[in-house]
């Protein structure tokens, strides 16, 4: 079912995230929200952040604007940091484990890039994103060389399970670029999630994906609904990767449905990757923090945007940041777009390289081809309803002075639901490429 919010668009914005996922009704507001000229400032929230449950987001954005010196003022104790270094060192330990000696330089780095990213918050926006790249090659380069060396190291039948591969590498991508990210944003999405001191710098690379400084604890209703949301999904994972056993042959005879069903495994498969980070908040319940779960449902995904906003925040916000804004956003929409796309296609290569030993150029080219088309058919769909439809209404203020106010651009249905079925068919086809072209593998051999 499509949900009504999709029958509007801020703008441009709506399909790349740009616009406030809140609702904005004062006319000056929606004046800024349209402003593309440098991404989004710290007016509301970008997609990245947004969850399944958008009244509490919205609920403790309007609670931090209300007091925001409590936000701003509340720096983690010794205690919070001991906290946070628990939730975390399952993790570190694996990986510390896995990459040995490499890990102690790939560990250094990502303890140091929020911090870096607060030092160099200030500097021109060419100094940041050339610091960035440099962090996030260096990073990747150490990661991806070590773990292919500790998976080929392996004997027959001693190797890591490819889930085992699977996960490793995502836990360390997302936490990669969580923390790179902030040095690419510099001060405005530094700010955005109450990042003001190094302390709290430090504190904030301790969480494998992106932490928000909240007004006050995260509400434990929310804890408990995200928990329940967590376990469902893995467990329908689980469930249904059982009973696809039975009929893999047959749906295996046709692509609709193998593709249908590697979408829906997909769908369920990466909430595993939400559990780091559920464990960092209800470790840290009792502190004003939030943290931004990486994956959403997107298998009910409606829009390419609602896809790409439930979809690996944390690296969906590193891409903008590194490809989209720079290249000129949405004012540019058919050019920064494709571009984006194919870019974040090339960073891919090292993990087919790493879980199956073949970097799978092609595949990876064509999955994020066929997603950056969908996306840029929307992005530029949505504007030439812009054009079409914006009005200028002229509000009379007194016998001298008139204003302009720019109305919200309402999209017909019919093109809601063609950039429904271009969205589906585009996640399907991707997904079926992914699975037996970029990962060389297949339903059967993922179901048993």
């Amino acid at each position: 079912m499509i949900s009504n919010v999709d029958s509007r668009t801020y703008l441009s914005q709506e399909a790349m995230g740009e616009a406030p996922s809140l609702q904005i009704d004062t006319n000056e507001e929606v004046v800024q929200a349209c402003e593309v000229e440098s991404p989004p400032r710290n007016t509301g929230q970008d997609y990245t952040s947004m969850e399944d449950h958008g009244e509490e987001v919205g609920q403790l954005l309007v609670n931090q604007q209300n007091n925001p010196s409590e936000r701003e003022g509340w720096l983690p104790d010794n205690i919070a940091f001991l906290l946070a270094f628990i939730a975390m060192s399952p993790y570190v330990s694996f990986i510390c484990y896995k990459m040995r000696y490499a890990a102690v330089p790939y560990l250094a780095l990502n303890l140091l890039s929020i911090p870096l990213a607060f030092a160099l918050r200030d500097k021109h926006g060419v100094v940041r994103w050339f610091t960035a790249l440099l962090t996030i090659g260096i990073m990747g380069t150490i990661k991806t060389a070590s773990m292919i060396v500790a998976f080929e190291g392996q004997g027959e039948g001693q190797g890591d399970s490819f889930a085992i591969k699977c996960m490793l590498y995502t836990f360390t991508a997302l936490w990669d670029c969580s923390n790179v990210v902030y040095i690419f944003g510099g001060r405005a999405l530094l700010e955005r999630y109450g990042i003001t001191s190094y302390r709290r710098a430090s504190f904030a690379v301790l969480c494998p994906v992106q932490v928000k400084y909240i007004n006050g604890t995260y509400p434990r209703d929310r804890l408990v609904h995200r928990s329940a949301h967590i376990v469902c999904y893995i467990l329908a994972g689980f469930v249904l990767r059982i009973l696809f056993r039975y009929v893999v042959q047959f749906i295996e005879k046709y692509v609709v449905l193998e593709a249908e069903a590697a979408v829906i495994l997909f769908s369920c498969s990466v909430n595993a990757w939400n559990v780091p980070p559920h464990l960092y908040q209800l470790v840290l319940m009792r502190y004003p923090v939030q943290v931004i779960y990486p994956y959403g449902s997107i298998y009910f995904s409606t829009s390419s945007r609602e896809f790409w906003s439930k979809w690996g925040r944390p690296a969906s916000s590193f891409v903008r940041y590194m490809y989209y804004y720079p290249l000129g956003g949405s004012k540019r929409a058919w050019l920064s777009i494709p571009i984006m796309f194919l870019l974040n296609a090339s960073g891919h290569y090292s993990v087919s390289q790493v879980l199956v030993g073949d970097k799978a150029e092609v595949g990876w080219n064509t999955v994020f081809g066929i997603l950056g088309l969908a996306a840029t058919f929307e992005v530029c769909g949505n504007q030439c309803f812009e054009r079409m439809v914006e009005v200028e209404v002229e509000v009379e203020v007194d016998s001298h002075t008139q204003q302009s106010n720019r109305m919200e651009v309402q999209v017909p249905k019919w093109w809601i639901w063609i950039r429904f079925v271009v969205t589906s068919v585009a996640l399907r086809v991707a997904a079926y490429i992914l699975l037996h072209k970029c990962l060389n593998s297949s339903l059967s051999e993922w179901v048993n």
